[in-house]
């Protein structure tokens, strides 16, 4: 990730902050995630000084905050896919309203989105773009972009402008779109290697595969989240159940002991 974003800004591409902020949420959440985990391999030795660990541990948790807290930067990550969507939604209904000429364009859209909302392939394909031994970690990102736009335009159209406030399934999205993202990246670097006979090739062939199959099956989840209406009502609860913790000032349920 972070060699693609540099590429980036080394190229002078106009937008990157996208790449950047999921860039810092992706590495500062895998670093957490792989510090706890050495402490647990290690056991309580992992909780001693001795070890060093549990310094890199305390020192890792302020990068989930710093430089824009992974939160807010993972607003920033879905509003911003959902405003490109809208967008084209939006060119979409012109179209629709003055479609003279443009019967191709109409009946192209339309086509993708009813394959997309019956679960078959739009037709975008990276055949020929990645190393053939990636093909199927190539056709697992394709499906799950089809997944992220499908999920996005229901978000849309169920919730119009008021999408903004929808934190709970905003965050869906934002976990979808970083889990695709990695997938890019992976996969750009494994064939990569592949294509250029590096000798660690077959071993990042290998990370590559197990990688996107995980996380294609993440994004699978979280836009399925999206678009439940029981999530819908278990998000409702949550807000109740804040809403009265706070209003109490603490914990409401009585203690089973009475205390």
């Amino acid at each position: 990730m972070a060699y693609m974003l540099s590429a980036n800004m080394d190229m002078k591409l106009p937008e990157y902050q996208l790449e950047a902020a999921i860039s810092k949420i992706f590495a500062s959440e895998a670093a957490w995630a792989v510090a706890d985990e050495g402490i647990q391999i290690l056991g309580g030795m992992g909780y001693m000084q001795e070890t060093g660990v549990e310094k890199v541990l305390r020192d890792l948790r302020i990068f989930r905050i710093f430089e824009g807290t992974n939160d807010i930067l993972r607003l920033f990550v879905a509003l911003s896919g959902i405003e490109h969507a809208g967008e084209q939604l939006k060119n979409l209904q012109k179209i629709v309203m003055n479609p003279l000429g443009k019967t191709d364009t109409i009946l192209k859209e339309f086509g993708m989105r009813a394959k997309r909302k019956v679960g078959i392939p739009s037709g975008e394909s990276l055949d020929g773009i990645v190393h053939p031994d990636l093909d199927e970690s190539a056709e697992l990102i394709t499906k799950a972009v089809d997944l992220f736009g499908e999920a996005v335009e229901s978000l849309l159209l169920k919730y119009g402008t008021e999408v903004t406030d929808k934190q709970f399934p905003l965050k869906c999205v934002a976990d979808a779109a970083i889990d695709i993202y990695a997938m890019t990246v992976v996969l750009s670097r494994a064939s990569r290697a592949l294509s250029l006979g590096n000798p660690t090739a077959e071993h990042e062939k290998l990370l590559c595969k197990t990688w996107c199959h995980e996380a294609y099956q993440r994004v699978r989840v979280s836009l399925q989240e999206v678009k439940s209406s029981k999530w819908d009502q278990a998000f409702d609860n949550m807000k109740l159940i804040s809403n009265a913790v706070v209003q109490n000032k603490g914990v409401v349920a009585t203690h089973p002991l009475g205390f």
